[in-house]
C-alpha cells in the first residue's frame, strides 16, 4: 500500500502559487493541485501583458523566483538570448512572465510517481473543511479533495465606489484597465479621464499611446503624486539604525529623515527593505493605522518606482501635453450625451471643476476590502465565517504562519493565505522579493505540519524567521 503523501490546493496560479507549488514540490513528495480561472498559469495579471513597453520596476539583478539562488532569472535571460542577461536592466514583463512559465513547466517535466503537479483550469466557487481533509468545489461541478487548502488570489480589481458608483454599467466607464478589447475600442482621439496617477495608470496611457491613441488624458488621484524614478545606479544602504520596539511612527521618520538627509534615498529605502514587515508587526493597530492615514500615498510612490526609460517617456508626454495631472477628489460623475461629466474639488480648495470626457478609466489601484470583492468564492468563505477580513481592510486576517483565521478568530488548521491579501498582517507582500521569501516559507512550514499522515495535521512552531509578530 502506497505511503499517504499529502495533498495541497492551491488558488490561484499567479507568481504567488506557482512559486508555493515548486517550492512544495522541492521539498516533498505530494500532490498538487494547481487552480487558474485565467488561461495563462505561472504568469498571473501583472506578467500575462503581451505589451513590450509594460517593463518591470524592478531591476533584472533582484528578480530571481528564488532567494536562495540570486542571479537565476539573469542567467535564463542570457540562456534565451546571449545578448540580453544585463543585471541593471528593466526587461519587458512579458518577458518575465514567460520565466515564470518556464519554471512551471520544468516542474511539470519532473513530475513522477507520487510527486506530481496537476493543472486545472477552472475556477474555486467553495470550500468545506471535515476532520482530515478539505474539498474544493469548482465551477465546472467537479471536487477536489486535499489536505490543505492555499488561497494566493494575487490583488482584487479596483472597486467602483462614491461618486464612481453610478458609472458600473455605463459603456463609457472602463472598470479594469487590463481589459484589453476595452482600451482597444477608445476611439484615438478621444478625451479620457484616468482615476488615480500611480503605476497602473501608467500602464494603462502607455498601452493607449502604443495603440495610437492621440485625445488627451487627465490623471486625477486625491495627492496627485507619481511613482518616482529609479537611481541610475546605487547598491542598497544597509539600516544601522536600532529599532527598538514597539515601533513608533514619529521615532521612525525622523531616524529616516535624518539618514536621508546624508545619503541617496534611493539606497537608504532599499536597505530598510529586509526590516519593513519586522516594523509594521511591532507597531499597534493605532499607530498602523496612522501611516495609512497620512504617510501611506508618500510611502507608494518612494517605494514602487518607476524605470528610467518609462519615466522618460512620461515626461514627454506631459511636456507635450497629451497627458495632464490633478489632484483632487470625486464629488459627482454623471453619464451626459456627450460624455461623462466628471466634478471634482482639487486638493487644497474650496470650488469644484467640473471636466467632460468621452472614457473614464478606473486606474485607483487594487480593492483591499475583501468584504467588497465580488469573487464567488471569497463571498461565500466571508458568509460562511471561514474567513474574515483583518482589522485594517487590507485583505484576510492571518495567522503568523498564515493560517487563515475564522469569524471567530480561530486559525483553520487547513487552509492558508499566500501575497498580497495577507497585507494587513505584513504590509510589504506585493513585490517578487517579499512573496518569494514568503512561499518558500509556507512551503516549508506546510512540509512540516504532517499533512497526509493518517489524514492529520500535526501543529508545529512558526518558522517565519523573517516576520515579527511582537504587537498586533
Amino acid at each position: 500500500m502506497p505511503p499517504p503523501y499529502p495533498s495541497f490546493g492551491i488558488i490561484g496560479a499567479g507568481f504567488s502559487g506557482s512559486l508555493l507549488a515548486v517550492h512544495l514540490l522541492r521539498r516533498l513528495p505530494c500532490r498538487i493541485h494547481l487552480i487558474e480561472r485565467r488561461p495563462a498559469f505561472g504568469q498571473g495579471l501583472a506578467y500575462s501583458t503581451s505589451d513590450p513597453g509594460h517593463l518591470l520596476n524592478v531591476r533584472t539583478s533582484r528578480m530571481s523566483a528564488f532567494e536562495d539562488d540570486p542571479d537565476h532569472f539573469r542567467r535564463w535571460l542570457s540562456r534565451c538570448d546571449p545578448e540580453d542577461g544585463d543585471p541593471k536592466a528593466f526587461v519587458p514583463r512579458a518577458v518575465y512572465g514567460q520565466y515564470l512559465q518556464g519554471i512551471l513547466k520544468e516542474q511539470l517535466r519532473r513530475k513522477r510517481g507520487y510527486l506530481s503537479l496537476n493543472l486545472i483550469p477552472d475556477e474555486a466557487v467553495g470550500l468545506t473543511f471535515g476532520p482530515s481533509s478539505a474539498s474544493i468545489a469548482l465551477a465546472g461541478g467537479r471536487s477536489l479533495n486535499v489536505d490543505a487548502v492555499v488561497l494566493a488570489v494575487g490583488n482584487f480589481p479596483p472597486e467602483a465606489s462614491g461618486a464612481l458608483a453610478g458609472l458600473r454599467t455605463s459603456a463609457r466607464y472602463v472598470a479594469d484597465s487590463w481589459n484589453r478589447p476595452r482600451l482597444d475600442a477608445i476611439p484615438p482621439s478621444e478625451s479620457i479621464l484616468v482615476i488615480g496617477t500611480g503605476l497602473s495608470m501608467i500602464d494603462c496611457v502607455l498601452c493607449l499611446s502604443r495603440r495610437g491613441h492621440q485625445g488627451p488624458v487627465l490623471a486625477l488621484s486625491r495627492h496627485g503624486l507619481l511613482p518616482l524614478r529609479h537611481a541610475d545606479v546605487g547598491e542598497p544602504l544597509p539600516w544601522t539604525e536600532d529599532i527598538a520596539p514597539p515601533v513608533r511612527l514619529s521615532h521612525l521618520l525622523r531616524q529616516v529623515r535624518r539618514r536621508a538627509a546624508e545619503s541617496d534615498w534611493h539606497a537608504l529605502l532599499d536597505g530598510m527593505r529586509p526590516y519593513l514587515q519586522q516594523w509594521w508587526g511591532c507597531m499597534s493597530s493605532e499607530e498602523r493605522r496612522r501611516f495609512l492615514r497620512h504617510l501611506r500615498p508618500w510611502w507608494g510612490v518612494h517605494r514602487h518606482r518607476l524605470a528610467p526609460q518609462v519615466d522618460d517617456w512620461l515626461a514627454g508626454m506631459r511636456d507635450e501635453g497629451r497627458l495632464s495631472i490633478a489632484a483632487g477628489q470625486i464629488v459627482a460623475a454623471e453619464e451626459r450625451a456627450d460624455g461623462i461629466e466628471v466634478v471634482y474639488r482639487p486638493r487644497g480648495g474650496e470650488q469644484t471643476r467640473s471636466v467632460t470626457v468621452g472614457t473614464v478609466i478606473n486606474c485607483s489601484g487594487p480593492a483591499t476590502d475583501v468584504a467588497r470583492v465580488s469573487q464567488p468564492l471569497l463571498k461565500t468563505l466571508l458568509n460562511d465565517g471561514l474567513v474574515r477580513p483583518d482589522e485594517l481592510r487590507l485583505g484576510f486576517d492571518v495567522a503568523e504562519d498564515l493560517r487563515l483565521l475564522a469569524a471567530d478568530g480561530r486559525p483553520n488548521q487547513r487552509l492558508f493565505a499566500l501575497g498580497p491579501v495577507t497585507r494587513g498582517r505584513f504590509w510589504e507582500v506585493t513585490a517578487v522579493p517579499d512573496i518569494r521569501r514568503q512561499a518558500e516559507e509556507l512551503a516549508a512550514h506546510l512540509a512540516a505540519c504532517g499533512f497526509g499522515a493518517a489524514g492529520g495535521a500535526t501543529a508545529v512552531p512558526p518558522i517565519f524567521t523573517s516576520i515579527a509578530s511582537t504587537a498586533s
